[in-house]
C-alpha cells in the first residue's frame, strides 16, 4: 500500500513538474494579450481604471471581482463568450467593447485553423484574468 502511494505521488510530482511551464507560457501569452486587448478599458490589474475609462459613457466592470460576485466560482465560460462577442453583454451597451473574437479571427483568417486560434485567444485571455482575481 504505501508502494502503491508512493508511486502515485511520484507520477503527481512529475506531471505538476513537467505541466507548469505550458501553465506559465499559457499565462504568459494571456497576460500579453491581455495588456494588448483590455488593459485600456479595464486597466493593467483588471480593477475597471484604465486610461480610456474617463472617455467611455459607460463604468468599466472591475474584472478582478468576478470570481467574489459568482459565489467563489470564476465564471471561465462567461469570461470567453463576452471576449468573443459570442454573449451579449448587457453592461457593453450597444457594443463599446470590441468584438475580439472577429479581430481575433480576422488576424489569423490565413490559419488553416481560424476559428479554434480565435477560440484559443479568448481561452487564454480569460485564463489570465482568472488570476487577477481577489
Amino acid at each position: 500500500m504505501r508502494r502503491c502511494i508512493s508511486i502515485c505521488s511520484a507520477a503527481m510530482i512529475a506531471l505538476w513538474c513537467f505541466s507548469t511551464p505550458v501553465w506559465s507560457a499559457e499565462t504568459d501569452q494571456g497576460q500579453r494579450l491581455y495588456l494588448q486587448y483590455c488593459s485600456s478599458c479595464h486597466g493593467k490589474d483588471g480593477r475597471g481604471n484604465g486610461t480610456v475609462t474617463p472617455y467611455l459613457k459607460l463604468k468599466v466592470p472591475d474584472l478582478s471581482l468576478l470570481k467574489k460576485n459568482h459565489k467563489g466560482i470564476y465564471p471561465s465560460n462567461d469570461v470567453m463568450t463576452a471576449i468573443d462577442g459570442s454573449r451579449a453583454v448587457r453592461s457593453h451597451g450597444d457594443r463599446q467593447m470590441p468584438v475580439w473574437g472577429e479581430v481575433f479571427r480576422k488576424e489569423v483568417e490565413k490559419e488553416k485553423y481560424t476559428e479554434l486560434t480565435a477560440l484559443l485567444k479568448a481561452k487564454v485571455i480569460a485564463g489570465y484574468v482568472a488570476t487577477l482575481q481577489r
